[in-house]
């Protein structure tokens, strides 16, 4: 399945915190399949095809917004699937030049009121980014990960969202066939925060729910 061209049910909402405005935007409806957790090397969530592909057209979306927080409620998630007992995390994605305070979240999130209902095209991730210059030391354009609130953030450019985005894409467009095709497969997405942490995201494709078909 191409995500480019698919249609994200969203809602959207408009928080005042005294002279600052901010537009958020979340699903229409919670992910009934993606509970999001600490793991070993960061944080994980455990997903089926609808979920992933919930994700990726947020990170779509929030790689082309950078004025919106792309807010997943992810606690809401009723899947017990996941491999770690840890309290369960909330996902927000940002663009670091917006200048957003992870410290204000809490009274942003407490003045959320439903939402218009508003009807997303995801675009895709477009081409790929030149990764020859991105392996350069003075590179800026990675992600950066923070937990604040019960919530993960991950901050940065439009290049880094569409680096973290390409691992999102094949999940979604590649992974059903590998599964379907080769039982057991592992398959998931491995989005960095740095070049220290490679797992700092990881969205895997749960073994319980996994795509048959």
């Amino acid at each position: 399945m191409k995500l480019e061209g698919e249609r994200w049910r969203t809602l959207v909402s408009t928080v005042r915190l005294g002279r600052d405005e901010y537009r958020v935007v979340q699903p229409a409806r919670p992910l009934s399949h993606a509970p999001l957790y600490q793991g070993y090397l960061g944080v994980e969530t455990c997903v089926d095809k609808a979920s992933a592909r919930e994700i990726a057209m947020a990170w779509a979306f929030a790689m082309r917004s950078p004025r919106t927080l792309v807010y997943l409620p992810l606690r809401q998630s009723d899947s017990p699937c996941r491999w770690s007992d840890g309290p369960l995390l909330d996902l927000v994605l940002v663009h670091h030049s917006l200048g957003f305070r992870v410290s204000q979240w809490k009274d942003v999130r407490a003045r959320l009121r439903g939402g218009r209902p508003h009807t997303m095209v995801c675009r895709g991730f477009g081409e790929e980014p030149d990764y020859e210059r991105l392996r350069f030391r003075e590179n800026r354009d990675v992600l950066r990960g923070e937990i604040v609130a019960d919530t993960v953030f991950v901050v940065g450019s439009r290049v880094a969202f569409q680096v973290g985005g390409q691992a999102l894409r094949e999940l979604v467009e590649d992974c059903p066939r590998h599964m379907h095709e080769s039982p057991g497969t592992h398959c998931c997405a491995e989005i960095a925060e740095d070049r220290q942490h490679p797992k700092w995201l990881h969205v895997v494709y749960c073994d319980a729910h996994r795509v048959h078909t």
